[in-house]
């Protein structure tokens, strides 16, 4: 069992790039990796605190989203069962399967927004764990500080922080993170006050930095509606202003999204299967966090037409 979405972005390199759900090279960070002090992790986890509007006692430091929802199952391992709503990002319907889970009802996991479809989930009463990568192009992440469960959150979407590593659950109490954070020299390694540090100082930019996401998001989003022509969405799930969407191509090609995906690329054009999302049938992932993406998205619907 693999991560098929994260091989396929490594080798489909390809001239119009509608496959990068992050802001990585958008947002330029460099500054942020050459002049900076050491500071206390505390700083940084009291940043995160004040963003969500919690208690600092909630929150454990991880290096990313996929190691926080690895250490939550792990946490929660004696639950057994997990139930993933198709479609979902692969990480997310993949590990608790790779750590024992059986399909069930005592876990609900999420995206949200919704990693393909760019939407809000349903999120259920209790007993959840929410991967809010997406949440905060589209509004605050005090939003969901009221659901029960744990959520996860990384920098590599709103921030463009691929090479920074850095990422953070939020527990339901003190006592689960104080049990999570035991788990670091043994399952894991402790996050480097290097990374830390680095993010602190990005979050004092916080402000600026979403300001200017959201707009390359928002615009992004018109482009698409306003020329997908006879594409649709996936069950008509309209994305909210999210860098992703999952769109239906059923009336330009019957042929499946693995096969549509590598016709695509060999025309230059990089989307991501739905396949790699739980569904088959005629899916691909649209990303618009490019500040090209009017160009692009133009390029390709004037492919599949002709083709």
């Amino acid at each position: 069992m693999g991560f098929n979405t994260g091989d396929w972005l490594s080798s489909h390199h390809a001239v119009y790039n509608l496959s990068n759900s992050g802001m990585y090279g958008v947002v330029d960070l460099k500054k942020y990796f050459s002049d900076y002090d050491i500071v206390d992790e505390s700083a940084f986890i009291g940043d995160i605190a004040s963003l969500h509007g919690v208690n600092e006692n909630r929150i454990v430091i991880t290096h990313g989203a996929t190691e926080a929802l690895s250490l939550v199952l792990f946490h929660l391992r004696h639950l057994k069962y997990f139930n993933v709503n198709f479609p979902e990002y692969e990480p997310i319907y993949k590990l608790p399967l790779m750590l024992g889970y059986e399909p069930g009802n005592s876990i609900n996991l999420y995206s949200m927004l919704n990693n393909p479809t760019g939407s809000m989930p349903e999120i259920k009463d209790k007993n959840n764990i929410i991967d809010e990568t997406f949440l905060e192009f589209d509004r605050e992440l005090s939003f969901s500080v009221n659901y029960d469960g744990y959520i996860i959150n990384t920098f590599t979407k709103v921030f463009g922080g691929d090479d920074l590593r850095l990422g953070y659950i939020i527990c339901p109490d003190k006592q689960n993170a104080r049990d999570i954070n035991g788990y670091k020299g043994l399952l894991t390694e402790p996050v480097s006050k290097i990374n830390t540090s680095i993010g602190h100082y990005i979050l004092k930019d916080h402000d600026s930095i979403l300001e200017y996401v959201r707009n390359i998001v928002g615009e992004n989003n018109k482009a698409l509606f306003k020329n997908m022509s006879h594409l649709k969405f996936y069950k008509n799930i309209r994305p909210l202003r999210s860098p992703v969407s999952f769109i239906d191509y059923s009336y330009y090609s019957q042929e499946d999204s693995m096969e549509f995906s590598e016709k695509l690329y060999r025309a230059g054009f990089t989307l991501v299967p739905g396949k790699f999302f739980g569904v088959e049938g005629t899916y691909l992932r649209v990303c618009m966090t490019r500040p090209n993406f009017p160009e692009s998205f133009s390029k390709f619907m004037e492919f599949i037409e002709k083709n």
